[in-house]
């Protein structure tokens, strides 16, 4: 059970203007199944059932990048406001993740100072490319400058992969794609020096870092290897456990074991991904996590709601 409720770190928000935003761009279906059903409401209905106190809400794929700047600037100040209204509305149920206007750094850059100082999100959503650049690109140096100045949260979520229409696959994205994408923008930020160059950003990788804790030990073998090895002079095992990681779609025996091996367990937090799952899953999911017998009692309240507070003092229960 959660000890004075969870925080949810992976929760999305779906309102009208950003389907219709989607649609205008020729995209007809997110996940697997069109769009879901989202209201504010909804989610309030689900974090009760499954006692959760507070979620931190994010926008997610395919983003708000269509190939016209000045659109993505609006969308993005739209999106930040539209969160901010939900949390000014109930700053104890709801946090924010802000969108940025990628791949326009200076605007990013401008939109951040704006969500975080005046708006008071939470933190950013990047996804893990843009523009067929994963994160990683020195291109995005300016504005991981300025998150490491601020010493944000920035959680990161997959998105389609760049060039990877071929045909005969019709595999839904968030199957496959979704959690290789997220393994490559990890390894990504890591061999490119970002971990390493600003060690004050605090990235939350989803769905317990994709593929990762089964390809953790295989990256590692070849530290020596690589040419990138100066930018992770203390080995990539070591740079994996800088990471924070969420538990979305991990309710399993396999997955919940293989993140525990190679994260700091202080840096997992509770994830849900709804609603791009369904209520039955969410729940299901969540039980798995409650009865998996891995983690010590104290270990899943910390994961449940402690070691969300580290990262976020004003949910902190007085």
């Amino acid at each position: 059970m959660a000890s004075e409720g969870r925080i949810d770190v992976h929760h999305h928000v779906l309102p009208k203007f950003y389907i219709d935003a989607q649609k205008n761009a020729g995209i007809t279906s997110t996940a697997y199944q069109g769009f879901p059903d989202w209201t504010p409401e909804h989610s309030l209905s689900v974090m009760d059932k499954e006692t959760i106190a507070t979620s931190i809400l994010s926008f997610t794929s395919p983003g708000i990048w269509y190939g016209d700047i000045a659109e993505t600037r609006d969308l993005a100040r739209q999106c930040n406001d539209y969160l901010a209204g939900l949390v000014a509305d109930r700053p104890d149920r709801f946090g924010g993740f802000a969108f940025l206007p990628l791949p326009d750094i200076d605007s990013a850059v401008e939109e951040c100072s704006r969500s975080l100082d005046d708006l008071k999100l939470d933190g950013i959503t990047l996804l893990t490319s843009i523009d067929d650049k994963y994160i990683g690109h020195p291109d995005f140096k300016p504005l991981y400058a300025e998150l490491n100045r601020r010493k944000a949260i920035v959680f990161i979520h997959p998105c389609y992969p760049p060039g990877t229409e071929a045909d005969g696959w019709n595999i839904p994205r968030m199957l496959i794609d979704y959690p290789f994408e997220t393994t490559r923008v990890a390894v990504n930020l890591i061999l490119q020096g970002v971990v390493q160059r600003y060690p004050d950003i605090k990235f939350i990788l989803s769905h317990s870092g994709g593929t990762l804790p089964f390809l953790a030990h295989r990256i590692s073998i070849f530290d020596k290897d690589l040419q990138f090895e100066a930018n992770y002079p203390e080995g990539a095992m070591t740079y994996f456990k800088k990471f924070w990681f969420d538990t979305a779609l991990s309710g399993g025996s396999v997955p919940l074991a293989g993140l525990s091996e190679i994260a700091d367990k202080s840096r997992i937090l509770f994830g849900t991904d709804y609603p791009y799952i369904s209520t039955d899953k969410v729940t299901a999911e969540t039980e798995g996590f409650d009865t998996w017998d891995g983690f010590s009692e104290a270990e899943r309240i910390a994961i449940n709601r402690a070691n969300a507070e580290d990262l976020f003092p004003r949910l902190t229960r007085k």
